[in-house]
């Protein structure tokens, strides 16, 4: 990962102490997926990254199961939440899976 990636992801934990954001932004990178398991961190995750950044951090299908219902539903604004119901209904519809 790219040195302004990691700040980026720094800036979404502003309010967290700097050990913590430390630990916690070495944990999305090392194993997004354990990381993101944290609902807390996965709404900042998907309020912040932009489209690209969460693929290449997670894959098509490692987003498109990070992507419940519960999760979109807690994102703001409105228009952040049509946006991940759109991608998730297009995720299952086109992601073909790995073991096809």
């Amino acid at each position: 990962m790219t040195s302004s990636f990691e700040n980026k992801l720094k800036g979404m934990f502003w309010d967290m102490s700097p050990s913590f954001r430390n630990e916690i932004v070495g944990k999305i990178i090392r194993d997004p997926a354990d990381a993101l398991r944290d609902e807390q961190v996965l709404i900042r995750v998907l309020s912040t990254l932009n489209w690209y950044e969460l693929i290449h951090l997670t894959g098509s299908d490692g987003l498109l199961k990070l992507l419940d219902d519960t999760t979109i539903n807690r994102l703001f604004p409105e228009g952040r939440r049509n946006f991940y119901l759109n991608a998730k209904r297009l995720l299952s519809k086109y992601t073909l899976s790995a073991s096809r």
